[in-house]
Parts: C-alpha cells; structure tokens; sequence
C-alpha cells in the first residue's frame, strides 16, 4: 500500500514594504529603504513624482511643505527638492538614488503618483534595466501609458473598491496585478484575479490575524508598513486566522 504523503505547504505571500520600512523609519526615505533590504523583503513599494527640470523623486504628496507654504513638486527643479528637509533631516530621494541602494536586491514596485510623466518613468526604466520594476498607479491610464512606451513593463492596478467586474477592469491593459485595499478582499476575489491570470497584492495590511487570512486565501502579496511583523505571523505557528474585517 502506498504510503500517503501530505501537500506541500503553500508558498507565503511574497512581502512588499510599503514606501520602505515605514514604521521603523520615515517613510520614502533612504534610511526606509534600507532598513527594508536588511529585513530581505522581496519587494519595496515607492512612490514618485516628477520635477519641473524632468527628475523623477520618491514623494508621496504632490507637494512639499516649505516655510513659504505647500509647493508643488512639480513647480520645482530637483535641486531645489534635493535642498528641502523633511521631519528629521532627511532629504526626498531621487528616483535613481534608490534604484542605486537597491541594485538588484530586490523588485521596486514604482506607484506613480503624478500625471503626464509617463515618458519620464518609461525612459528612466530602459536606463536602469539593473533593478527589476513594476509600474502601477490609482489612475489606471498612467501604468498603461508607461507600457504604451516600454512594452516590457509589467504594470498593476491600484484599486480602494471591490471590484464588480474585474476582467471588465483589466481588458487592453496589460496589467499583470490587481493591488486591491486589504480590507475589501475576500476569498472570491482572490479566486476572480487567479482566474484572469494577474496576481492579488493587498495593501496595506499591518495586522498579524488579518494576513494570516489573507495568506490561507492564496493572496500573491503583502504590502506592509511592517514587514518584520508580517513575516513572523506567517512563520510562526498560528492558530486559524479570526480577522474578521474582510467583506
């Protein structure tokens, strides 16, 4: 008689940072970013605007908060952003800055969060095929303009709604990841994106039970402003998960 043999333990999500390690150090900062690379994430999640001289830099708002009130990054060149201080002395990296710190380490998931640089983030990329990236943006024409110019950009979707139609969603874009708000993900839709051939990112999930759940549900990965953390709830012996805020 046979000897029966058990199933191999599903692969973990994959754990991306999300803007660095962004509880231990400022978020979108170098020292964010480093700290992820100690912690061997397989990915960091950043985001990017472009100046007004064509620099792309790693900022989350549109805009910076001088003395002389908020300036819009993009009404600045990128020496007059690379003057500027944020909280703790830190300045606000360029785009190359971090592909530098990176080399190769790990994949740069690059949200870009400003419009009409689609050329700028599509020629950076050709530039420094060094350091694996993928595009994605909650404005979905943006990741679709970057392929348009870089056909072999893999791109995502940024969604903060349950999707009601998601292949609907995903034609002609190319998209090979849905990012979906953590909190609206449930097992259907997890099974809905495998079945459209793209992979589920969840973000942000900084809670041990809720990525436990998302985990047993097969979601492909984890964006986390915690990434020590996550990975410990997915190593350590757990009881089933009882996170109960997913739809």
């Amino acid at each position: 008689m046979p000897i029966p043999t058990q199933a191999p333990a599903s692969p973990r999500p994959a754990l991306i940072a999300h803007r660095g390690a962004s509880r231990a150090f400022l978020e979108n900062t170098l020292p964010a970013f480093q700290r992820a690379l100690d912690l061997g994430v397989d990915g960091i999640e950043l985001d990017v605007h472009g100046t007004r001289d064509g620099v792309l830099v790693v900022h989350h708002d549109p805009t910076l908060k001088r003395p002389d009130g908020e300036v819009p990054i993009a009404d600045l060149t990128a020496a007059e952003v690379g003057a500027f201080r944020l909280p703790g002395g830190d300045h606000v990296p360029t785009l190359a800055e971090v592909f530098a710190l990176v080399d190769g380490r790990t994949t740069l998931y690059v949200e870009v969060k400003a419009p009409h640089v689609e050329s700028l983030v599509a020629d950076f990329l050709s530039a420094h095929r060094e350091v694996a990236a993928e595009v994605h943006a909650f404005d979905h024409r943006i990741p679709v303009g970057v392929r348009a110019r870089r056909a072999d950009t893999p791109i995502g979707l940024l969604s903060a709604s349950y999707p009601l139609d998601l292949p609907a969603a995903l034609a002609n874009s190319g998209a090979t990841a849905w990012w979906q708000h953590g909190p609206l993900i449930d097992e259907a839709l997890v099974t809905t994106c495998h079945d459209a051939g793209v992979r589920l990112i969840a973000w942000t999930v900084n809670s041990a039970p809720h990525a436990r759940q998302l985990a047993s549900w097969g979601v492909d990965a984890l964006c986390t402003d915690v990434p020590d953390l996550i990975r410990s709830a997915l190593t350590v012996a757990a009881p089933p998960p009882t996170w109960r805020g997913a739809v």
